[in-house]
């Protein structure tokens, strides 16, 4: 869906027209729910990427990279995985001089054009205009607050359906041995 759909699924989900002019009153705070819900989205999916880079004598500025980095989980040189050092100032060390295939979990870029389309996978997309129609019903007066509830108790249903916690590097399992 591209920003434009997602504002216009929400209005009318909202009960108000789409027509240029409405969309004109709330295209500034509606796009930044989208955007907002974005983050969200991609946090709870562990939105990733995956770039080859030339390090600088071993060392890999992160803001090279395409997307804003929250985390680099790992590091290919060589044709296999390599221990890398975080730095202090958005940089990694490698043991090597050698082009590298960094993976990193990051931001998908802002929506801002309404031609703009989230880079998240499609069956999200409607997760996005469920949470700015809880979003905007919860800016309103009290009689539509309630309605903003039910529509942020399903997004937040759907997305912990989003990503399943198993075999993941990062998950752990405590055994009981007695």
């Amino acid at each position: 869906m591209t920003l434009n759909d997602i504002l216009v699924s929400a209005l009318a989900q909202l009960d108000r027209g789409h027509d240029a002019q409405t969309m004109d009153v709330f295209r500034a705070r509606l796009t930044g729910f989208a955007n907002e819900a974005q983050s969200d989205i991609a946090r709870a999916l562990g939105f990733s990427r995956t770039e080859e880079v030339v390090p600088d004598n071993g060392i890999v500025e992160l803001s090279a990279l395409t997307h804003e980095c929250v985390k680099v989980r790992k590091a290919v040189q060589l044709g296999r995985e390599v221990r890398f050092m975080r730095g202090d100032t958005g940089s990694i060390a490698l043991p090597y001089n050698e082009p590298a295939k960094i993976t990193y979990i990051c931001e998908p870029k802002p929506l801002s054009s309404p031609s703009d389309v989230s880079e998240l996978p499609a069956h999200t997309h409607g997760l996005i205009v469920s949470y700015v129609v809880g979003r905007e019903r919860m800016s309103g007066d009290v009689s539509t607050q309630r309605g903003g509830n039910i529509y942020l108790s399903m997004y937040e249903a759907s997305k912990s359906k989003l990503r399943p916690h198993v075999g993941d590097s990062e998950s752990y399992r405590i055994v009981n041995r007695y």
